[in-house]
Formats: C-alpha cells, structure tokens, sequence
C-alpha cells in the first residue's frame, strides 16, 4: 500500500494539516467536504499503518464513519469513500453489519495480534446508540450539521480512550451543536478544536455563473449558509426569541412545591417524546427538567418513564387515542389527557414565555428538546412569495410534546395577568351596582 495522490484545493490541504482532535470542515454545497473527508480517513489510516510497520507496539484499530442517516450514507458518504479506498486494503462487507475489513489484523495495546481484521465500522447516526461500544482510531462524520447532539457526545466517547482526532464535515444548516459545541470552541482559541470554512466557489470545478445566480436569487441569509459556508439563523423560524445563553439553565433539583405536567408525542420509528416540565410557584417560571426521547419503545417503557416523574397531567397527541386509552386502563396513568393540537395556540404561548424569560430548559437534560427548538421554522415561501404558514414536519417530535404540554390554559399559564384582570373587573362590576349615598340609596 503506498500513500494518496490527490490535488487538493488550499481549504481542503489546511483541513490535512490540522493538528487539532477536533476539526470542523464548514463548506458550501459542492465545495469538495465529502471528498476532503473521505480522503482524509485514508489518509489516516495509512499513516496508522505506517508508524505500525516501524514501531512493533503501535496500536492498530477500527475505524469509523457516519452520516446523519442512511439515505445520505448510501447516496453520498458511503460511494465517495469507496472512491478513495485502496483495493489492496481490504473488502466492503455488506453483512450482517456495514464495514470494511482491513487486509491486516489488530494490534492490542501491549503489542499482541488480536487475530481479528481491523475494520472500518459505516454506521447511520439516526440512532446514536448503534456506536455505542466502539473504540476508534478516527472517526469521519459526514453532514453533522443534520446530526442531533446526541450524537456528537456519542462520538466523542468513541474516541476517548485514544484520543484520536474526529473530522466533521458540514454545510452549516443551522446555529445548533455545531455552532455552539466545535464553531464556538475554536472561536474562543480552545486548542483541541480547529475549524476550516471555505465556500462553493472554492471548488474550482463549481460553476461562477451559478454563485453568481444564487447569490442574486436567494435571500442573504440562505445564500451565506448553502453557498459560503457561514453560520446565520434560519428564516421563518417559529421561536425566534430563544436564545441558549439566556434560555438554558444549569440543572437543579425540582423542589416538592409547583406544579409538574408533561406533554407528549407518540411514534415508532419516529421517537416518542415526552418533555416534563416544573412550574415555579413563586416566580411562575417554567423550566423544562427532563425528556423522555426514545424510537421503538413499548407502550409499557412510555408508563415508566411518567411514573418515574409522576407529573399531575401529561397533554398528549390527540391522533394517538388509542395509547392515551391503553395508559389509562393496563398502566394507570390517569393523568394522561388529549391536548389541544392548534397549532398556533401553543406556539404563541411559548413565544410569550421566551419573551418575558419564564420558560428554561435544563443544560444537558434535555438535549434534543433544545436542538429541534433552535431549528423548528416555517417552510420557505412559494415561489411567486406567498408564504405556506405551514412548519417543517421533520425533527420536531420534542416541539410538538412542548407544544401540547402548554396547550390548555388551566394550567396557570396567565395566572397573574388573569388574577389582577378578574379583581379589577369585579371592583367595578361592585362599583356600578353599589348606591351612591349608602344611607339614602341615591
């Protein structure tokens, strides 16, 4: 096997040269970030299997790469890097599990043959527990900018005995983990980060005249994310005033006094989300305290998980009635009640919240609740510019739990605005049917 010859544009050879454990690969659409990843885990691997020939005791392992999903796994990361993977290498095993098996063996940490191929483990991050139990030389993770952070601490983990380097390469979809967790990190001069962000037009085989276009044709904000791969909010989002400095909290333990209430969305394939929430019985602030956030559970798991918590009531998806019916009768939730599902209702209500600062989310306990709220938006508008009112239906499971959970307002929602209202109407109502003169009645 000998070494990868590959022109690389000047972003992508600064992406090589990283010394960084930790490197962000921000590009534009087309902007070669599949192809810089993909050439970059080979390029790894064989210094691996270099300093293994010269030193007896080297450690030999797996490897791994991901992409958020399996569509854009087979579509796009999967192909590029068989591309680049040496034949000589090793094969592709398409069963029982995705990988490739190395033409050499692994070696133990005291310099012993395993007798077992290395491998190079393809996994979908649709499910972050499918790395769990992985030890990695390097991990390659494709469009993390599409993963839930859920999955950037389950690769972390996967590297934490080695200490091997994570290369993720993106186009910026939106300000979530990405930004705040690797883009931030090096921004504030954190050594074990590093971040690369070039644009289209970097590749030089990226048409100009098709910037050009979309430069004119597309909103700023739309043009910066797809095409230079920059950082900028999404448009039409539908909370626009949360802000994670100002809106998430570090954890604390919920007191016996308030009220505690859920919200919750059933699936299957799609996870089932629960958001328990604590009110403040002084402050009237909400704080978000624990999710329940899980795919392909039993009926039994979702009982559970609201005993455990134990809230007054849960204000779940009217479309699932047949669970809600099933909690009540063989678990004995008797709390679990249908929510009101206008849309615009719920969404106003937590608007308000944000603005007026009375609704938080525990840093760390709710992790996908606060990723989905920093993303869920509105779709674009319709080509001749009338907007479609209709949110994205995608990665918003946590948002609809949120949703219902503050979907009736006997919940103490406007207690103190509702409160002052109620006495200063009774006053007057009193003061119109009270006498003039209470001795004369004139």
């Amino acid at each position: 096997m000998g070494p990868m010859a590959l022109k690389l544009h000047k972003y992508q050879t600064k992406v090589f040269e990283s010394k960084a454990r930790f490197i962000g690969a921000i590009s534009g659409i087309r902007g070669g970030k599949t192809t810089c990843g993909a050439a970059w885990l080979c390029q790894k691997i064989y210094e691996d299997y270099q300093k293994a020939q010269e030193d007896p005791k080297y450690l030999l392992g797996d490897y791994l790469i991901v992409a958020p999903t399996n569509n854009v796994l087979a579509q796009a990361t999967l192909p590029k890097f068989k591309e680049f993977f040496p034949k000589d290498w090793g094969m592709w095993k398409e069963q029982p599990k995705h990988y490739f098996q190395l033409a050499w063996n692994r070696r133990l940490p005291d310099g012993r043959d395993s007798g077992e191929p290395a491998r190079i483990f393809v996994r979908s991050m649709d499910d972050p527990n499918a790395v769990e139990g992985m030890e990695a030389m390097a991990i390659w993770a494709d469009e993390v900018g599409f993963m839930k952070d859920s999955a950037w601490v389950a690769l972390r983990g996967r590297t934490s005995i080695t200490q091997a380097p994570i290369l993720m390469t993106s186009t910026p979809y939106s300000m979530n983990w990405f930004f705040t967790e690797i883009y931030k990190r090096w921004k504030d001069g954190n050594p074990d980060y590093d971040v690369v962000q070039w644009g289209s037009g970097e590749n030089p085989v990226f048409p100009k005249d098709e910037l050009e276009k979309a430069r004119q044709e597309l909103p700023k904000e739309l043009f910066d994310r797809r095409y230079m791969g920059k950082f900028t909010r999404l448009e039409g989002l539908a909370y626009p005033e949360f802000e994670e400095d100002t809106h998430v909290v570090k954890p604390f333990d919920i007191p016996s006094q308030g009220l505690v209430f859920a919200g919750a969305d059933f699936g299957y394939n799609n996870p089932n989300a629960i958001v328990y929430i604590w009110e403040d019985p002084k402050e009237h602030i909400y704080y978000v305290f624990k999710e329940f956030y899980r795919s392909k559970v039993l009926l039994k798991d979702i009982a559970n998980s609201i005993k455990n918590v134990s809230p007054a009531y849960v204000l779940a998806d009217t479309q699932a009635a047949q669970n809600i019916a099933e909690l009540r009768r063989f678990y004995g939730i008797r709390g679990i009640k249908e929510a009101d599902k206008v849309k615009d209702l719920g969404i106003q209500r937590i608007r308000t919240l944000l603005k007026e600062g009375r609704l938080k989310f525990f840093e760390g306990r709710v992790p996908n609740t606060i990723d989905e709220i920093k993303s869920y938006h509105y779709a674009p508008p319709k080509p001749d510019g009338t907007s479609t009112e209709k949110l994205v239906d995608k990665h918003n499971h946590a948002m609809d739990a949120l949703r219902y959970a503050f979907s009736k307002n006997w919940q103490g929602l406007y207690r103190n605005k509702a409160h002052k209202n109620y006495k200063a109407i009774l006053r007057r109502r009193m003061e119109r049917l009270a006498p003039d003169n209470p001795l004369t009645g004139y």
